[in-house]
């Protein structure tokens, strides 16, 4: 039995979670729940129904991004793996860690369980981007991958450093945002110009938002070296045994 077409699970992550945030901000707005300019991602999916919206949506983006991770490491496995095993094991592991913060993020709200809603933005956004930069090093270690030409490993290059740019400017504007607005007790969703720190929490919302389309960007690029893999079941009387590979390679 053979599998096919899995360049779509990046491409479907790719345009899932900005669906999901562009749905969830337009009914957040829409039932006055947000501020409307810039506010943050996971404010706008604190509510009901918006929340709702929010949850499944993402929970199924964070299954996506996981298969992609599973599915890059099994193909580094016949290319790579063999001299740098531990580093794809690594990548690995922080790949799913970042699904999982994912997934965390969408179940738990910022309004209703805020600390275990900020170790899962931690892990999908910081996590998440540790896992971007070692596929990135590995894109430039990797010399005899099937369909992975120079130009894809400069974009992802340029991704990570944009990447690092904002995600800078994002946590320090959101801390020097959150000090000013204190003592001022105000929903992050409400944050208006009439309190303090509002300039610095937009740039953080911003940031934010380039962020978070700078990883469905890095995440498509997976795509071009998914066209040609394919997954191998054969099934047999007590034991399965898989194989991943390229069609492109020559089978053993």
């Amino acid at each position: 039995m053979i599998f096919k077409y899995f360049y779509l699970f990046p491409l479907l992550f790719a345009a899932i979670l900005p669906v999901t945030f562009l749905i969830t901000y337009a009914i957040a707005v829409s039932d006055d729940d947000v501020y409307p300019w810039f506010p943050y991602i996971s404010d706008t999916g604190t509510l009901p129904p918006e929340s709702c919206v929010f949850g499944q949506l993402i929970n199924i983006a964070a299954l996506l991004i996981m298969t992609v991770v599973f599915l890059r490491y099994q193909q580094l496995k016949t290319v790579w793996d063999t001299n740098n095993p531990k580093k794809n094991k690594v990548s690995l592991a922080l790949g799913l860690l970042a699904g999982i913060g994912l997934s965390i993020v969408a179940n738990f709200q910022v309004e209703n369980v805020n600390s275990v809603h900020v170790i899962g933005a931690a892990l999908a956004f910081l996590v998440g981007g540790a896992y971007f930069h070692i596929q990135t090093y590995i894109s430039w270690s990797v010399q005899n991958l099937v369909d992975s030409p120079k130009i894809l490993h400069i974009l992802r290059l340029i991704i990570c450093v944009l990447y690092d740019i904002f995600a800078v400017i994002g946590i320090v504007t959101t801390v020097v945002g959150d000090i000013k607005l204190r003592p001022t007790v105000v929903s992050t969703r409400l944050w208006t110009p009439n309190e303090e720190g509002y300039a610095e929490h937009v740039t953080s919302t911003v940031m934010e938002w380039i962020g978070s389309f700078l990883i469905c960007s890095y995440a498509a690029t997976f795509a071009y070296e998914f066209k040609d893999l394919q997954l191998e079941y054969e099934f047999t009387t007590g034991k399965t045994t898989n194989t991943l590979q390229s069609t492109d390679s020559e089978t053993p």
